[in-house]
């Protein structure tokens, strides 16, 4: 079974509860695929970046595993967070210990792309139908960016 970051990017709030309620529809009784940590944030216009608790608690909890945090930790950097409890401090150092397992282009491309005002829907997956999630996150606007972890 493959694991898989998946990082979609959307111009407004709504477009990305949209997919996440879509995406979250795929996730199967039998695990074949599995979101296992999923987190919505959306960047001020200090660039600072807010996790949407409210939006992410009611689709997979409030933990965030290691790889979101992480790459939420390389976006925002140290300072950069400033909402979510489990995101916090705890971001900044997943980013450091997961930093070199992370592709740099992507998370560039993702920093560039995260303006003010938008919203990106973070999710950790367990062998995704990837067609499908493409086919989704480019049907409510976003841009869609994936890394294969091999952890």
């Amino acid at each position: 079974m493959s694991q898989m970051l998946i990082v979609a990017t959307f111009d407004n709030l709504d477009a990305a509860q949209r997919c996440a309620r879509d995406l979250n529809n795929f996730v199967t009784d039998d695990g074949s695929f599995k979101i296992e940590s999923g987190v919505m944030v959306q960047k001020s216009a200090d660039g600072k970046l807010a996790v949407l608790d409210e939006y992410t608690g009611p689709y997979w909890g409030t933990a965030i595993g290691a790889v979101t945090g992480g790459l939420i930790g390389l976006i925002a950097g140290p300072l950069g967070v400033v909402a979510g409890a489990a995101a916090g401090a705890g971001a900044a150092l997943a980013g450091r210990a997961i930093e070199h397992g992370l592709d740099k282009k992507m998370t560039a491309s993702i920093e560039g792309e995260l303006l003010p005002g938008n919203v990106a829907l973070i999710l950790e997956t367990k062998s995704p139908p990837e067609t499908e999630v493409d086919e989704v996150v480019r049907g409510y606007g976003g841009k869609i960016f994936t890394q294969r972890l091999s952890w």
